[in-house]
């Protein structure tokens, strides 16, 4: 258990950093910043993953690492994407106007863990992590899913950024081959719904593949 909780740790570490490092990938004018008293006029909820019929029109690339993450994975052609510290990447979309201070992102993170840990337990230890270290974190749902014909996770949730934006992220998490997948979607809530359909197909089409230890050792 000791262990299980230092990694989820830091991955929670990861996130952080992506969501200062997501700032720097363009400089906008300064707007007011939005509070938590934003209102939202749907309640999101997570996305069925079963449901093969979603389409965009985006067209998309392929981001492959066989040298440290082992993930294959298609992302639209004009996201960012950046590795962090070989425990994951994430994908950042473009800003919609030149105000727009929010830019939505999909961030896959994995660590180490046995196969024996559930699907609950895997849940309760991320939900337990975002209410210590997320401002304002409220759980919006939580529930059982399959994900690639495995046992999986999706909560949905909000909370504050590090300027008091509200945001809303649903993560998607299971355990295979004695790693624990993270996948974790974050947005603007008026855009929550709308960037769905795009991170459908990103998860959807998540691979593991095979690392080259051969490439990765050398200097």
């Amino acid at each position: 258990m000791v262990v299980r909780l230092f990694n989820f740790t830091k991955y929670f570490a990861l996130s952080f950093i992506i969501a200062y490092a997501s700032l720097s990938i363009i400089i906008m004018p300064h707007i007011a910043q939005q509070t938590m008293a934003q209102t939202m006029t749907t309640t999101p909820m997570a996305y069925d993953f079963t449901n093969t019929n979603s389409t965009t029109s985006k067209s998309f690339l392929t981001y492959q690492n066989n040298s440290t993450l082992g993930i294959k994975i298609q992302y639209p052609s004009n996201w960012k994407n950046q590795q962090v510290d070989g425990v994951g990447v994430v994908f950042i979309s473009p800003p919609e106007t030149n105000l727009d201070r929010f830019l939505e992102k999909l961030t896959i993170a994995f660590f180490p863990s046995n196969n024996n840990t559930s699907v609950n337990e895997l849940a309760n230890l991320a939900i337990n992590n975002y209410k210590e270290h997320y401002t304002g974190f409220q759980l919006i749902e939580s529930k059982a899913i399959t994900f690639e014909r495995n046992p999986a996770y999706t909560i949905v949730y909000s909370y504050a950024d590090q300027e008091l934006r509200k945001v809303i992220a649903m993560d998607v998490g299971t355990a295979k081959d004695n790693r624990v997948y993270v996948f974790s979607y974050s947005a603007d809530p008026t855009e929550y719904s709308s960037y769905m359909p795009t991170i459908h197909k990103m998860i959807n089409s998540f691979e593991t593949i095979p690392i080259n230890l051969t490439y990765s050792n050398k200097v």
